[in-house]
């Protein structure tokens, strides 16, 4: 059931896009069911620019947060779904992965204090004495409340528990096979060192996971070894393991809204919400590469230093305006951490044919952000920078390399290694 909204039609709209799910109606992505949720974060506890893995049977602890805007508490409960390699479902029961209870409250809340959106903000850490994971693997956590018996899934994140018992060789190379690419594109090499306890049929058990920065869309998945030896797997396709280089990420500094940051046009107040307008963006295929620092697409939640970004800071609608004739057969979307990842209805751009824009709006939290345009082809689910934001091969990307093993008695895959390295 939809609690209480606020504020004009552009909520409203947003509302219409989620709905909560039920116990058994989600998905194994992160996503949002809710729309009273709002700036879910779940990383390392104290780095907040980290992807959130934590080694098994260790003392590390992933940290969650989010917002509800119907700024009334709720009883929400969080529980563990152990996932297989490419984020199925596993058929292992919860007693073989979970210590402890199957699921817990999130009890650590505070109500937003002087903001023009009220909210109520929790945290939680985990995993705790009380519910842990036994297993390495993919895991999503669900976070939901009751309603008349039934569960209600308010939102669902990903995280990695992993077990390092294999060593990971990588580095990026610019020596592409086709050569016709090399100003464009990276290339992946890498192998595995491995123990002999993994000597049982290990090119049909290991498999690899990659992906670029936190993109899930692009993603190198499945990826076998091509060849072994007793302690080494090795990774050499005949294509190569190859990205489009894109480009460095597009951003906008909204820590405080007493003055106009960087690429900020305009700021003005609303009685529940500010509005904030960045300034017309173009396209920057084809124009020189230009690097500068960056986080690699993620955002960080902070504010001024007179404020507590946690219950202090103030959300505003945010919109985004990119100059370009339209693009047939395609749709152009908002892409980072910001939007989760993930091409939706809420980060999906529409063109104005009167101004040659596509126009995009989020509601967001004061902080500093990160984010590419996209291309999404019609019928497609995979994304390309190529057209709106270009590629080139000095891009300063992130990559993550997730090695996993199927386990056998209990049948699971087991998440064994993972090694980030950057571009650079």
């Amino acid at each position: 059931m939809l609690k209480y909204l606020f504020f004009n039609l552009f909520i409203v709209s947003l509302l219409l896009m989620n709905l909560p799910a039920t116990a058994g109606n989600f998905v194994n992505q992160n996503k949002i069911y809710d729309p009273n949720i709002v700036t879910v974060q779940l990383y390392p506890v104290g780095e907040p620019l980290k992807d959130p893995v934590i080694e098994l049977n260790s003392n590390q602890q992933l940290q969650l947060s989010f917002d509800d805007l119907s700024n009334q508490y709720d009883s929400y409960q969080y529980t563990f779904i152990r996932c297989t390699s490419d984020w199925q479902t596993s058929s292992i029961n919860k007693d073989d992965y979970l210590q402890g209870f199957f699921s817990e409250n999130i009890t650590n809340y505070q109500f937003s204090f002087n903001t023009r959106a009220g909210y109520v903000h929790y945290e939680l850490v985990f995993p705790s004495k009380e519910m842990s994971p036994k297993l390495s693997g993919n895991y999503l956590l669900k976070v939901y409340r009751n309603e008349n018996g039934q569960q209600q899934v308010v939102f669902t994140r990903r995280f990695f528990v992993v077990n390092p018992t294999v060593t990971v060789h990588a580095k990026e190379s610019r020596n592409m096979i086709d050569l016709s690419e090399n100003q464009k594109q990276q290339q992946i090499t890498l192998n595995c060192t491995t123990p002999n306890s993994f000597s049982d049929n290990p090119q049909q058990r290991f498999n690899i996971t990659i992906r670029q920065n936190g993109r899930w869309d692009n993603a190198k998945t499945d990826l076998h070894p091509t060849s072994v030896s007793p302690n080494s797997l090795f990774f050499d396709y005949p294509e190569g393991i190859i990205f489009n280089g894109g480009n460095e990420p597009r951003f906008f500094d909204m820590k405080s809204y007493w003055y106009l940051a960087q690429n900020i046009a305009r700021i003005t107040p609303e009685t529940n919400y500010y509005k904030v307008w960045l300034h017309t963006a173009f396209p920057r295929a084809g124009q020189p590469y230009e690097t500068y620092s960056n986080i690699m697409g993620r955002e960080l939640i902070t504010a001024r230093k007179d404020q507590n970004p946690a219950t202090e800071g103030d959300y505003a609608i945010v919109t985004f305006r990119l100059k370009i004739p339209e693009i047939p057969s395609a749709s152009v979307y908002i892409l980072g951490q910001v939007t989760g990842w993930n091409y939706s209805d809420e980060n999906k751009m529409l063109y104005n044919p009167k101004t040659q824009e596509y126009e995009g709006k989020l509601f967001l939290k004061q902080g500093y952000y990160e984010y590419w345009y996209s291309v999404v082809p019609d019928g497609q689910t995979k994304g390309t920078l190529t057209r709106v934001e270009g590629n080139h091969w000095e891009t300063n990307n992130t990559y993550t390399i997730y090695v996993y093993y199927h386990n056998r008695m209990p049948e699971y895959d087991r998440l064994v290694g993972i090694q980030t390295l950057t571009a650079q």
